[in-house]
């Protein structure tokens, strides 16, 4: 056979998840439909994974093109305190886009900073020209040491 073997979509989600600092224990129970929890401090993450072929694209709802997933995530019986996520792979992007499965909506998540995530779909040009970026001023007048505004 030529060529590098394919990752594991399991294996690479622990080492995904290891480097962002958190612990992970796969769900041995089949009849409960998510692949595996993963923890750290006082957070605990239960994590679906999704391998696509093809992308779905910048703005697509998670809820419309995996209804299924969305809703099985929803009825786990889990507490409310356990987030529930749905990780999707593409087969050509080597990366995961990570998406909060909340009581009635989903979210996907751009960047974790603490965590040191970023989506690869993250449109940083995008949010620095957002309409509701602001400069906070600090001091007196508001003005840093040159007369330019301070900014956090």
């Amino acid at each position: 056979m030529k060529g590098k073997q394919p990752e594991n979509l399991r294996t690479s989600w622990i080492d995904c998840a290891h480097r962002m600092g958190y612990f992970c224990a796969e769900n041995n129970e089949t009849s409960l439909p998510f692949d595996g929890l993963m923890y750290r401090d006082a957070v605990v993450v239960a994590v679906k994974l999704k391998k696509v072929r093809y992308s779905p694209g910048e703005d697509f709802i998670l809820e419309k093109k995996f209804p299924d997933e969305v809703a099985a995530l929803r009825t786990l019986p889990l507490p409310s305190t356990v987030a529930r996520e749905i990780w999707l792979r593409t087969q050509n992007e080597r990366a995961f886009r990570r998406f909060y499965v909340m009581g009635d909506t989903t979210a996907e998540i751009e960047e974790l900073t603490w965590e040191g995530y970023r989506n690869p779909h993250y449109r940083e040009a995008y949010w620095k020209k957002a309409p509701y970026r602001i400069n906070i001023l600090f001091g007196k007048e508001g003005k840093g040491e040159n007369g330019s505004p301070k900014t956090p």
